[in-house]
């Protein structure tokens, strides 16, 4: 395993930025699979934490069905675990990273799947309680587009939670200029689902700071 210190996590991120197609990015992340959480433990990345954090507020019982949405190498999923969620499934499109998120032993069922486009989750409609989805807003991955299929597999009453980071908001081309938000609330207006919180979080330095909206399904 190589010793990634912050630098190499920050070098490594500025190349993601430059990938454009589902197969540079899935090679991209099988590659640093084996690395990943030591590097974003590296710059004191705490989206996990938060997103569990919320979820709590929201979803009482332990018992609730849980999707880890981009799941990566399993990091949420073990934070959710360690708070006494026990039925968490995961979806990534990395099959390295589902490898790794594997090895947790917190999952449930792990999917290996791209999301977005007509790359539609082969999952029941209203099937999940919550969904959890927790750095996958970034440049050049999930788009709003995957935000009917969020919907569809969770039960009215149930929770979606997006963490990102909050600069994406501006950086991505496809979420600047309110476009991402304005697509939430197309969905609202629509009777979809309803925003309930949108949280907001001031990391030691901007490129930490995070940003999370929590919407209930109608």
């Amino acid at each position: 395993m190589t010793d990634w210190t912050k630098e190499k996590t920050v070098e490594y991120i500025t190349i993601q930025k430059h990938l454009h197609t589902k197969e540079k990015l899935g090679e991209y992340y099988d590659e640093w699979a084996p690395n990943y959480d030591q590097a974003v433990s590296s710059m004191g990345y705490i989206g996990p934490s938060i997103t569990s954090n919320l979820l709590q507020k929201y979803v009482n019982s332990k018992n609730a069905l849980i999707f880890d949405v981009a799941s990566g190498t399993g990091l949420v999923g073990e934070v959710l675990a360690n708070c006494g969620y026990s039925s968490i499934d995961a979806v990534d499109g990395s099959a390295s990273s589902i490898e790794e998120a594997r090895k947790k032993n917190v999952y449930t069922n792990l999917y290996v799947q791209w999301l977005g486009g007509d790359n539609k989750l082969n999952i029941e409609n209203d099937t999940y309680d919550a969904i959890v989805c927790t750095g996958a807003f970034a440049a050049n991955q999930l788009k709003s587009d995957v935000f009917p299929d969020f919907i569809r597999i969770t039960k009215p009453g149930g929770y979606i939670l997006i963490n990102m980071r909050t600069q994406w908001l501006e950086l991505e081309a496809s979420y600047a200029e309110g476009k991402l938000e304005g697509d939430m609330v197309k969905l609202e207006n629509d009777g979809k689902w309803k925003l309930v919180e949108k949280h907001n979080y001031d990391g030691d330095e901007s490129a930490l700071n995070l940003v999370t909206f929590i919407h209930k399904v109608c």
